[in-house]
């Protein structure tokens, strides 16, 4: 009977996951459709459902707090464009999990200092308080990391990028 390693295991474990198509469409279309939803519910009203929410969490300074306000919808719309849509996944998958990183912090910042806001996470279409939210923080920086981490053939199933030619993918091989 054969004995495998530790590492032996935790490659078979590993490869399972990334390597499996279902699973990684899943998270792609998971969070890509968290994305859409937040980016949709933010560009209704960019000030009041972005920057002011910005404003809210007190985090940045001040100059940095409304450029960084006024440009999160449209970039939270590319990492749902692009992981929907299956192009520059890994580019997307990166930018989701950067951002859910920033969000964790802040959310933990501001409930470190005692105060319940609205994080302003989905923007006009619910209100949802930090407190809960940050709850979706992690999973959505796992399925980022999973995203970012499979191998071309179950990162792109059903996608629209495998339309584009070889040429194109492998110009853009590390974000795509």
């Amino acid at each position: 009977m054969e004995n495998k390693t530790v590492t032996e295991k935790k490659s078979v474990w590993t490869h399972k996951l990334f390597g499996n198509r279902y699973v990684i469409f899943i998270f792609r279309l998971l969070l890509g459709g968290v994305f859409l939803v937040s980016s949709i519910g933010k560009l209704v009203d960019v000030e009041k459902y972005s920057v002011d929410v910005v404003y809210d969490f007190g985090v940045l300074p001040m100059i940095l707090a409304r450029p960084f306000g006024l440009v999160m919808p449209f970039i939270e719309l590319g990492v749902a464009l692009g992981l929907l849509f299956g192009v520059l996944t890994r580019l997307s998958a990166l930018g989701g999990g950067l951002m859910s990183i920033a969000f964790f912090i802040a959310k933990g910042m501001v409930l470190a200092q005692g105060r319940e806001i609205d994080c302003g996470c989905f923007g006009a279409i619910v209100g949802t308080l930090a407190s809960v939210t940050i709850y979706m923080d992690i999973p959505m920086l796992i399925f980022s990391i999973a995203i970012m981490y499979a191998p071309d053939y179950s990162r792109h199933w059903l996608a629209v990028g495998n339309r584009l030619s070889e040429q194109v993918k492998k110009k853009f091989h590390m974000v795509w």
